[in-house]
């Protein structure tokens, strides 16, 4: 039996623990690093130890991967955290003695040698748990090495306060034994705490070696090669902001003991607001934002937080824009940022992370650096400038990245799922992105559309499938909509609840079905303007069903937006007419309800244009397949088309409604329908002087007039005058001939 959520067991607590102490020592073994080599050095070396740092990382990734083939990881790892502790405290000694090769020596290990030490950490963690324990625990791990993280900063400020900036080391000695010690407890955690963690007993094995080489996956692969872009792209820019940032603290503080306080503090106040943001807010950016925009996060941060330094340049707007930077990465960032790898195979998986993880993270800093090295003749504030504006370019192309990335996962994780590469419980899915992509490929892993399934794998398929829909009442809704039972259908389309955004994919394709089409065009009326993006992408699709496009046109009529008449301006060029004829009546409907949307005229003449370059045959036969129903928004072309004027006509009125006075022009409609000629003279000369010369040559044959197409010579105020005059006159006439064609007084609108 599962523990509860908040009794996690012994082995979720060993890892929590040793998650904290692994934060600990990194986020102590920074502010030592940062405070030594700065007491020691100008800001102008910190490129040199970057490139040297992750030259040397490249190489340990190289080395490390093929020592975890042969050596177990619960063996590699707390003997690693060992020597590091050694390490450490040889560094200690040599600090009165030589303290410039100490500061090297200690830049090196901590920026080289110390995220391999944290992966290691992980890549035990990920092969003591499960998948399904790992999503529900490893958000609680992460967040005590935060907090770890939090306590070893201030615990660090403290020390360097009382003792030199050396006195941190031995600090830092000690943490890395405890880390040695948790991790071998983890590594060797016996299989009794596995069962009261929920799990089976599993043996922690050497890792097999990978078939394919990760550079070789990576290369033939574009959605990781856009993860690797990312990862580079994001590196650099952080570091161009870390250069500026480290410049501006040595000129602020100056050598000595303030700057280890100072980056003790530094850490130990990033790491609580990561913490804060972590427990509070990851999970609301993935399930509100995605996938996608969490990982633009740094991005979008670090270009505002750049900007606002360049308008306002000094030590605080650098500061709150690297804490900033830092936040947002280890929080929003990382907590999307493993969940693209979700759709990669486990062999794969481990044979290109660490490529993309490592190896694209040491590329980004050795030309980051590189570049920095080459601009440090440049004086200040000039260099400060440069750097920050190379640093917001960096940022936009990983914006520009991270949009690409969802596309890509999207399509890698269906893939996976019906390959059923990935196994993953939709109740414990927190991100939008993922939880769409899951719901739409549910419809292919049902039982009887999996060739070869014995009995055991059917039940425990019936199983899986009656827990996710018990968390997730969509799944049966899905499941209706796509029965082509029209009882079901129109139960979910009625739903007191309406349409949730994993429903309106499904709904979509059933506007061309007859049975259901009016009850789907009012459930997605409900919604539309919430979902304008994702309608408008079916309206403007050609592979869309024409009575899909046609009666997904009407639904826009309810929308208020400019990104809706956008959209429909775009429907305006279908070469269907009718779906043309629906999108300018519903662009009409949100231009008379929002004045402020903005509809280009010249765009609008164009499209008129196109309207009227036929000839008199096609003219006249266009015709309307569908009625229109109580939910329509009513036109005042309404009470003359299905009489006596074509829907032709009607269509380029109400495209002409769009860009010029609405009033005057319905009167000229209605005018140009009536049997006195005098009233029908003045609407003809009114659109003569309204309408642009080439569309009023080509749509008089249309309108039947007689008279050559002269330009008229009477003032427009005068035109216009005699139209409003004529109203009254124009509404009896029209009367008149309703009775005698004995047209329904319902057919007329009011």
């Amino acid at each position: 039996m599962a523990t509860s959520r908040w009794h996690p067991g012994p082995l979720v607590v060993t890892a929590m623990v040793g998650a904290a102490v692994v934060g600990a020592q990194y986020v102590a073994g920074k502010a030592a690093r940062d405070a030594l080599f700065l007491a020691n050095f100008d800001t102008s070396s910190l490129p040199s130890m970057v490139i040297a740092t992750s030259m040397m990382s490249i190489a340990l990734v190289v080395a490390s991967s093929r020592r975890l083939v042969r050596v177990s990881p619960g063996t590699y790892v707390p003997v690693a955290f060992a020597a590091s502790a050694i390490l450490l405290l040889v560094e200690w000694g040599l600090t009165s003695t030589a303290p410039g090769l100490a500061a090297r020596i200690l830049y090196l290990q901590i920026s080289g040698f110390g995220p391999l030490l944290g992966s290691g950490f992980w890549l035990i963690a990920s092969e003591r748990f499960d998948p399904h324990t790992a999503k529900k625990r490893f958000g609680q791990i992460a967040a005590a090495g935060t907090l770890g993280g939090l306590i070893a900063g201030l615990l660090a400020a403290r020390v360097a306060t009382l003792g030199d900036v050396g006195a941190m080391l031995p600090l830092v000695a000690a943490l890395n034994l405890a880390c040695a010690w948790q991790i071998r407890r983890l590594a060797r955690a016996p299989d009794e705490w596995r069962r009261a963690s929920g799990q089976p007993a599993r043996t922690l094995k050497a890792a097999p070696a990978p078939a394919t080489s990760g550079w070789r996956i990576l290369a033939e692969t574009p959605y990781l090669r856009n993860l690797a872009a990312l990862v580079l792209v994001g590196t650099m820019a952080a570091i161009f902001l870390d250069q500026v940032f480290k410049t501006q603290v040595k000129a602020v503080l100056g050598p000595g003991a303030s700057l280890g306080s100072f980056f003790a503090l530094y850490y130990a106040s990033t790491s609580l607001v990561t913490f804060v943001v972590q427990t509070w807010g990851s999970r609301i950016a993935l399930e509100k934002l995605g996938l996608a925009a969490a990982a633009g996060a740094p991005s979008i941060t670090l270009l505002a937080g750049s900007a606002a330094s360049l308008l306002l340049p000094g030590f605080t707007s650098l500061v709150a824009t690297r804490g900033s930077e830092t936040v947002v990465r280890g929080s929003l960032y990382r907590a999307g940022y493993e969940l693209f790898f979700t759709p990669v195979g486990p062999r794969d998986k481990r044979a290109v992370k660490s490529v993309i993880d490592v190896g694209f993270d040491r590329t980004g800093d050795i030309v980051g650096a590189g570049l920095i090295q080459s601009l440090l003749w440049l004086p200040q504030p000039r260099q400060t400038r440069v750097l920050l504006g190379i640093a917001m370019a960096c940022s936009a192309v990983g914006l520009w990245v991270a949009s690409r990335l969802r596309r890509g996962y999207l399509q890698s994780l269906e893939r996976s799922l019906l390959n059923r590469a990935v196994e993953l419980d939709l109740s414990e899915v927190e991100d939008l992105t993922t939880r769409t992509a899951m719901l739409r490929t549910l419809r292919f892993s049902q039982p009887s559309a999996r060739p070869g399934g014995g009995s055991a794998d059917a039940i425990a398929h019936a199983a899986s499938t009656a827990r996710t829909e018990a968390a997730y009442p969509e799944i049966p809704a899905i499941g209706a909509l796509r029965s082509r039972d029209s009882e079901r259908i129109l139960a979910v389309l009625r739903g007191e609840n309406g349409l949730s955004a994993s429903l309106v994919p499904h709904v979509v394709p059933l506007l061309a079905w007859d049975p259901v089409a009016f009850e789907a065009v009012h459930a997605l009326r409900t919604v539309a303007e919430e979902r304008v993006g994702e309608l408008t992408d079916a309206l403007l699709d050609p592979n869309q069903e024409f009575a899909v496009r046609r009666r997904l046109a009407r639904v826009f009529s309810v929308c208020v937006s400019q990104r809706a008449a956008d959209g429909l301006l775009l429907g305006l060029e279908d070469l269907r007419f009718e779906v043309r004829f629906q999108c300018g009546r519903s662009l009409l409907a949100i231009a008379e309800k929002s004045p402020s949307v903005r509809i280009d005229q010249e765009r609008v003449f164009a499209m008129v244009r196109k309207e009227v370059a036929v000839n008199s045959d096609v003219w006249t036969s266009r015709k309307l397949l569908d009625a229109a129903d109580e939910g329509d928004t009513r036109s005042f072309l309404d009470e003359l088309v299905r009489a006596r004027a074509s829907q032709s006509l009607a269509h380029v009125f109400t495209l002409l409604a769009l860009v010029l006075p609405t009033e005057p022009l319905r009167i000229a409609f209605r005018g140009l329908h009536t049997s006195d000629q005098g009233l029908r003279g003045t609407a003809l000369e009114y659109l003569e002087g309204a309408l642009p010369s080439d569309i009023r040559e080509r749509l008089w044959p249309f309108l039947e007039d007689r008279r050559t197409t002269r330009r008229t010579t009477r003032p427009s105020e005068e035109l216009l005058a005699d139209l409003l005059r004529s109203r009254e006159s124009i509404a009896i006439n029209l009367e008149q001939l309703r009775r005698r064609s004995g047209a329904r007084p319902e057919d007329q609108a009011e």
